[in-house]
């Protein structure tokens, strides 16, 4: 669903205002979080998609990479998570879905993680994903609302998940490109995450379904503040130039009918790059607000501890016209 019709939904649902709700759904936050004492505050979030490649396991783990990102994103410590499966019964081999649920139970050893429970249910279409609960200190919330000026942003993971996946289907990757965007797409953010924490970072949130410049919108207009990124140093996929032009981006329409309202694109901007700013993203990387004198620090600790391509993709600014919040430049 596009997402300013989703929000008008949203708007219109009817809402129990609890003093203890600290983030709910205004902001597009990644997460609900509810105080429970001073100390603790519940963090939760749901995730659930179609298959992404043919490899039941490995789709799996890229699931629930995806799923448990939304909690690291707040800021939060994740402890449980129930499987959310959707599958049609004589369709899909037993052993199919048993390798796609030790898949997702991988990442949740990895990222030590509790599988409480779950769901599963009949359907023409095969989904998976988690619910998860996590934990967060009610000061240490990471939300989309408080970017400061002059702040640097890093993203830690490349762009261009879309484009891959029109080529898996068109069997139109190889092996070598196979392993890097599976690679990418099941790494855990919480790798990510941990080091960013140590910085002085305002505001964070994973770069998924609404793409780049979708997910950054909802911070930048709560911070009534601009992003200025800048197309040559935002972190792409290998060999995408090659890609694209076999390959269209994916969940572009949605993402640019979202965002063409509040986005000024510079005279030079290659038409490709920016689409895949607004590609829609599978498990893409951490996209982190931070103090300018932390951001060298930071970003060595992510390339040294494994994300190798987190790249300062840009910088906050003042607003230079109306209600234009985005800007990518050449």
């Amino acid at each position: 669903m596009k997402p300013a019709r989703l929000a008008g939904i949203i708007e219109q649902l009817p809402k129990y205002d609890s003093p203890n709700l600290l983030v709910g759904m205004e902001n597009m936050d990644d997460a609900g979080v509810y105080r429970i004492t001073d100390d603790i505050a519940l963090v939760q979030t749901v995730d659930f998609f179609f298959p992404v490649v043919d490899d039941p396991r490995m789709n799996g783990m890229i699931a629930a990479a995806n799923s448990l990102s939304d909690v690291w994103a707040m800021g939060a410590k994740a402890h449980t998570a129930m499987n959310v499966l959707a599958y049609p019964p004589g369709l899909i081999h037993a052993e199919a879905i048993g390798e796609m649920l030790a898949g997702g139970s991988e990442k949740l050893v990895e990222a030590e993680v509790a599988l409480v429970g779950g769901h599963t249910m009949e359907q023409e279409d095969v989904l998976y994903g988690l619910s998860v609960t996590g934990t967060v200190h009610p000061n240490k919330i990471m939300t989309n609302t408080n970017a400061r000026l002059n702040d640097l942003v890093i993203l830690t993971k490349p762009l261009g998940t879309g484009v891959y996946a029109n080529g898996m289907i068109k069997e139109g990757i190889t092996n070598v490109q196979y392993k890097e965007v599976t690679a990418s797409m099941s790494r855990l953010n919480m790798y990510a995450t941990d080091i960013l924490m140590k910085f002085r970072v305002s505001a964070m949130t994973d770069v998924t379904g609404f793409g780049l410049l979708g997910h950054a919108l909802p911070i930048m207009r709560s911070s009534n503040l601009m992003i200025q990124i800048s197309q040559n140093s935002v972190p792409l996929l290998s060999h995408i130039d090659t890609l694209l032009l076999k390959y269209s981006t994916k969940g572009v329409c949605k993402v640019s009918e979202y965002v063409e309202g509040f986005l000024d694109v510079e005279d030079g901007v290659q038409p490709k790059k920016l689409s895949l700013f607004q590609e829609a993203e599978t498990s893409g990387g951490i996209l982190a607000f931070i103090h300018p004198d932390d951001a060298e620090q930071a970003l060595k600790m992510l390339r040294e501890n494994g994300d190798e391509k987190s790249a300062v993709i840009g910088s906050v600014q003042k607003l230079e016209t109306y209600n234009k919040f985005l800007k990518v430049t050449k």
